[in-house]
């Protein structure tokens, strides 16, 4: 297994906001605790004023966007180690496997778990497992991630 390259998690809202290529209302992550070349590990607390929360409950679309911004931070860290000052813009091509198996609560902390299975051009099939503080696994999902300059 490959070793986390992060010091300590990065937890800084600008810090995050600034790997990411989203803005408000739009963002659904807050955290980076490990990041490797192939995988990383993120972190999201359901605020109650989310775009995406229906009931104190954020909806299916809402987890989905999380996982694929988990993948969009672990990729916006990686630009920085190779020095760039600005996130590439990326977005969902395929999602070809989803499972919601709960969602998660207004205040409720997530931790994602993000893997690049593959990468051809600017084209990246990613897995991604959500879990709940509890360690349950609330989400599961593979996708293709498109990245353009």
């Amino acid at each position: 297994m490959a070793e986390n390259l992060l010091a300590h998690p990065i937890t800084d809202y600008e810090q995050i906001v600034n790997l990411i290529p989203q803005k408000e209302p739009f963002v659904f992550v807050d955290t980076l605790y490990e990041y490797t070349n192939l995988t990383g590990v993120t972190g999201f607390t359901v605020p109650s004023e989310n775009v995406l929360i229906h009931e104190g409950e954020l909806v299916e679309s809402g987890l989905i966007e999380h996982m694929a911004q988990s993948m969009s931070l672990h990729r916006g860290y990686q630009g920085t180690l190779q020095g760039n000052s600005k996130p590439k813009t990326g977005f969902i091509g395929v999602i070809k496997t989803v499972e919601i198996l709960a969602n998660p609560k207004v205040g409720e902390k997530l931790k994602t778990y993000v893997e690049i299975l593959h990468e051809i051009m600017n084209v990246t099939s990613v897995s991604a497992r959500t879990e709940n503080e509890k360690g349950e696994v609330i989400a599961i999902s593979e996708m293709k991630t498109v990245t353009v300059d």
